[in-house]
């Protein structure tokens, strides 16, 4: 069985259950599908913002007092990228923790049957903070609406995004979402390797119970949730993507550790000002290649889904292309070049950042060879040099042995000479300038 999550400290609890008496409009939410342009679509009328790149902002309506309205804005709080997942589920009701990488009010969350084969229905949503395992801490647990609804039915190819739920979620805090499935989905649409334990309970809808006893099987995927944004204040820059393979979905690190590298950047960035605070969302998939699909779509064809149609996003990271080069047949950058081009037309047509990260050693893999590390070399120093980017993250830098640079050091090496140590993993979150984000 997977080790139970980290219990949050009394603080943070007390900070995510404050605030609960500002309820905020809802908002009517539409279906969006697979290949949809538009990230969320509202009608003129309603009270969300607009969901563009550039995040911008709404204003509220002024108080009883005629004070000056807020400026708010929907911005990114927690992502992860899907495809269809190996797993059959039906009657009963999953359980999922996930982190918000930035705090705000009128959170809403979204539901995802992109890779399904037939509708879903979700009988009953609840979210509420996590105090142990299964467990939610007392009085947080909040039944989620869908136009008003408690049902909704999800087409195949399609997500749905929640109403506001009342209330305000703080930074860094463990998100409990419950999910009731009352009949059979075979075609799940979900996140492979989450390295977070998700709760399944027997038979039964136990969306709503704040204890854990009716959730008695854990898995290591996320199922249909895909998104959580909040409304932030007109301080709160924005978000930044992750989007790369297995060495950003956080192969490595162990169960409910919350090691990823872009953990340890959230953390790095929740000591900024408040000026300077950005939501930090992992675009990661285990084994995805940027030309090629392999697990998952291949980067090119899922960049605009799962980067540039994110709530707020401000600037994405490429942290992607050494599955093409390890499992790939590449003779020369070309292709990959054209690749990491393709991504950058598309962020700047958005008004998207876009910064390229150099790809890490991988000498001692099983399928290195000096033609693959000569690929290598030169990508990294095309994306060094080329001022394709807006701004580079020397990654093989930060990790790579000084003494032996087609290797990891010994240190940052998990020990299967590609994938990083939490301490490589912290490595990376370090080399990243935040001013460049």
């Amino acid at each position: 069985m997977a080790r139970p999550a980290h219990r949050l400290t009394m603080a943070a609890l007390a900070l995510a259950v404050s605030g609960t008496t500002m309820a905020l409009a809802t908002a009517p939410v539409q279906a969006e599908s697979s290949t949809s342009a538009t990230a969320l679509r509202h009608p003129a009328s309603s009270a969300a913002p607009k969901p563009a790149a550039a995040g911008g902002h709404r204003k509220a309506a002024p108080g009883p007092g005629g004070e000056a309205p807020v400026r708010r804005r929907l911005v990114g709080a927690w992502t992860t990228s899907t495809d269809r997942v190996p797993a059959a589920l039906g009657g009963q009701t999953v359980r999922m923790v996930v982190r918000a990488s930035i705090g705000g009010s009128g959170m809403r969350l979204r539901l995802s049957n992109l890779f399904g084969a037939a509708p879903v229905t979700f009988a009953n949503v609840h979210v509420g903070v996590q105090a142990y395992g299964a467990e939610i801490l007392t009085g947080t647990n909040r039944p989620v609406t869908f136009r008003g609804r408690a049902s909704v039915k999800v087409a195949p190819g399609q997500a749905v995004w929640s109403d506001p739920i009342p209330g305000r979620v703080a930074g860094g805090s463990a998100v409990v979402v419950s999910l009731h499935l009352p009949g059979t989905v075979n075609g799940v649409t979900g996140h492979e390797r989450a390295y977070s334990t998700t709760y399944l309970s027997d038979p039964g809808d136990h969306a709503a119970e704040e204890s854990g006893e009716g959730f008695t099987y854990t898995s290591t995927q996320w199922y249909f949730l895909d998104r959580l944004a909040v409304e932030a204040g007109a301080a709160t820059v924005g978000s930044v993507v992750a989007f790369g393979d297995s060495i950003t979905d956080g192969a490595g690190q162990a169960v409910d550790a919350n090691r990823r590298w872009t953990d340890y950047l959230r953390q790095r960035l929740a000591r900024e000002a408040s000026s300077r605070r950005l939501g930090v969302l992992n675009a990661g998939i285990s084994g995805n290649r940027l030309l090629r699909p392999n697990v998952g779509p291949s980067g090119v064809t899922r960049f605009y889904r799962d980067a540039l149609s994110q709530p707020g996003v401000r600037t994405v990271v490429v942290y992607e292309g050494i599955n093409d080069i390890a499992r790939g047949e590449y003779t020369s950058i070309k292709p990959i070049v054209y690749g990491y081009k393709r991504l950058i037309r598309e962020a700047h047509a958005r008004k998207v950042k876009v910064l390229g990260a150099t790809l890490t050693p991988f000498y001692g893999w099983s399928t290195w060879t000096p033609e693959r590390e000569e690929v290598r070399q030169r990508l990294n120093a095309w994306i060094r040099t080329s001022k394709a980017f807006d701004g580079v993250l020397d990654f093989d830098r930060a990790v790579r042995d000084p003494e032996f640079p087609e290797q990891l050091a010994l240190s940052y090496d998990s020990g299967d000479h590609l994938h990083l140590s939490d301490a490589g993993r912290r490595a990376l979150a370090d080399a990243v300038n935040l001013r460049l984000l």
